[in-house]
């Protein structure tokens, strides 16, 4: 629907603009002037001229007080009916979320009736526009096409109507949990949206085709002016052959260029503009054009930019700045996130490619929710990973580290849904056990619009994101579902439990980077995970000062209290090997992982 708007919007307005022009107005006080010395043709030109001009004003009184309102009344009705369908269908999307986000839907259903009035009010001021044309004693020649508008705006309101009802019955169906239901009555709803976008688009042919005719039987009585002009200059004075001369130069010109950029606009060339040379007619003419061909452009822009990006704060962010601004990259400080399953991807290929396209999709949805609701951008899809980061100027400067956490513990919390997904596609192969691995880090990053010229992507780059996702990695190895950089537990240490879990050295980086599990949130976190964290911490500063004996016990300890607290386990064995190899005087506790 919202392409249609677009390309209808290019032929209605070419032949309005032209017709907008009230150059029979010029010509006659010009005329005029030139009678005021010729009064031997004084009253044929002035009762000719003053017959032709008022037809041409009758022409502009329907186009700029009619149809053109009535034009753009209708466009605004196909812009917000698309909006109102648009969060009819994230409402469907979000009741198929279990839980559903109860606040998510008030927001878009409050959206969905916002839309809906919006439209009910412009159809009502659209058909009173065109009872006022009715209505006018002066406009006599196009009545017959206003009495054939009338009806057409009368079934697009009944059609949206029943669209409304319908939308309405099939919410009740939702929120009552009768999903099966809904989807049936969707079936319906679907055909009413297409009569819907059908009765939109013949009623804006039907203006097209209106504007079109008044703009020619306007630019007829023009050329008849015209040759008047012309006549009545062959007869008069060289004063007159001068006059209509300049008349003709000045009038003619500026036509023939609207002509032939009208043109340029039909062939799809929409850097078209007019150079406006006068402050008279012409020139506010020229500036119309002008300023509606920059807002067809910035229709054309959003299409372009719905097509490369997907979080819609991407596209706002782009569409209010300036070009330079758009494809600059700026430095910020940022959270990137990498999330991941073992045992996906292995799962996914043993299926059938339809059921794996659905399996996949299913699951990163799953899985890139939490991510959404909690502000991130989904920056990219991995096979079966999910890229996400947080920073300005989506999330607060001091916040987006916490943000990230949410994220990770909604997602831990989300398991059982992802495990009851591969259940349902598993039919008779074995189902494996699900390890969630997720990688947080916190730091200087560039982000910006980076791509080829026909192909962008707003994303981010820089050493913190290789880091996330090689904690995404260490996370298996250490056998914890969540890691994140001393960076990230600094910005979360007041809101979020952390246990520091090790100082490593990965692949590619000289600094060591101290590495932190997240518990969970303070103040819910159970105490004996608690008693696990502190006892654990003990151990590992005894184990950084070569203390082996005393980090052990420390180490049994946590055992003893959580067996199976795999980063526990991970130490002993440590401890063992250091006992037979002793690191120097100099050993700060780093650990060199061999694995990105």
């Amino acid at each position: 629907m919202a392409q249609s708007s677009i390309e209808t919007h290019r032929p209605q307005t070419a032949p309005s603009a032209l017709a907008r022009s009230p150059q029979g107005l010029s010509i006659g006080f010009k005329i005029f002037g030139i009678a005021t010395s010729l009064l031997a043709l004084l009253i044929f030109v002035v009762a000719t001229s003053a017959n032709r001009l008022r037809r041409v004003n009758e022409e502009i009184t329907a186009l700029a007080d009619y149809a053109l309102p009535i034009t753009d009344l209708v466009a605004e009705v196909d812009v917000h009916a698309l909006e109102q369908e648009l969060h009819f269908e994230r409402i469907q999307y979000l009741y198929e979320i279990e839980p559903p986000p109860l606040t998510q839907i008030r927001s878009e259903k409050q959206k969905f009736e916002n839309r809906g009035e919006a439209v009910d009010q412009e159809l009502r001021d659209a058909i009173e526009l065109t009872q006022l044309a009715l209505a006018q004693p002066q406009i006599t020649t196009h009545r017959d096409e206003w009495a054939k508008v009338a009806p057409m705006l009368t079934e697009i309101e009944a059609e949206h109507q029943r669209f409304q009802s319908h939308a309405v019955t099939i919410l009740e169906h939702l929120e009552a949990g009768d999903l099966e239901t809904a989807r049936q009555l969707g079936d319906q709803l679907i055909e009413e949206e297409e009569n819907f976008n059908q009765a939109i688009n013949e009623i804006f042919l039907e203006l097209e085709a209106f504007t079109v005719r008044a703009a020619q039987s306007g630019q007829r009585h023009q050329q008849t002016v015209q040759t008047l002009s012309i006549v009545t200059a062959a007869i008069a004075t060289g004063f007159g052959l001068c006059y209509a001369f300049l008349i003709t130069v000045g009038l003619v010109r500026p036509v023939r260029n609207l002509t032939r950029s009208l043109q340029a606009v039909r062939d799809g060339n929409l850097d078209t503009q007019l150079e406006v040379t006068s402050r008279d007619e012409v020139g506010t003419l020229a500036r119309a054009f002008n300023g509606m061909m920059q807002e067809i452009r910035l229709k054309a822009r959003l299409e372009d930019t719905f097509g490369k990006y997907v979080d819609p704060r991407i596209v706002r962010s782009l569409m209010t700045a300036s070009t330079e601004t758009a494809i600059a990259g700026e430095r910020q400080v940022m959270t990137v996130f990498f999330a991941d399953l073992a045992g996906v991807s292995a799962f996914a290929e043993s299926l059938p490619p339809d059921d794996l396209v659905q399996f996949i999709n299913t699951y990163l949805s799953l899985l890139a929710a939490p991510v959404s609701t909690h502000d991130g951008v989904i920056d990219k899809f991995i096979g079966t990973m999910v890229m996400g980061f947080w920073g300005p100027p989506f999330s607060q400067d001091r916040n987006h580290a916490v943000l990230a956490c949410e994220a990770a513990i909604a997602q831990r919390n989300c398991l059982d849904s992802l495990q009851q997904l591969m259940a349902k596609f598993a039919g008779d192969r074995p189902i494996p056990d699900l390890h969630l691995t997720i990688g947080i880090a916190t730091g200087a990053l560039v982000v910006g619009n980076m791509g080829s010229d026909s192909a962008k992507s707003y994303t981010v780059m820089g050493d913190t994101v290789n880091t996330a996702s090689r904690l995404k990695g260490s996370s298996k190895q250490y056998g914890v579902p969540i890691l994140m950089t001393g960076a990230t537990q600094t910005q979360v240490a007041e809101v979020m439990e952390t246990r520091e879990i090790d100082l490593i050295q990965v692949l590619g980086k000289e600094e060591p980077i101290r590495i932190y599990e997240l518990l969970g949130h303070k103040g819910t976190t159970a105490n004996p995970v608690l008693t696990v964290r502190d006892t654990f911490e003990q151990g590992l500063t005894a184990y950084r000062n070569q203390q082996w004996n005393i980090a052990q016990s420390h180490f049994e300890a946590c055992l003893a209290l959580l067996p199976s607290d795999r980063p526990t386990a991970l130490f002993l064995q440590r401890l063992e090997l250091l006992r037979q190899n002793p690191p120097g005087e100099d050993w700060q506790g780093i650990w060199q992982l061999t694995e990105k």
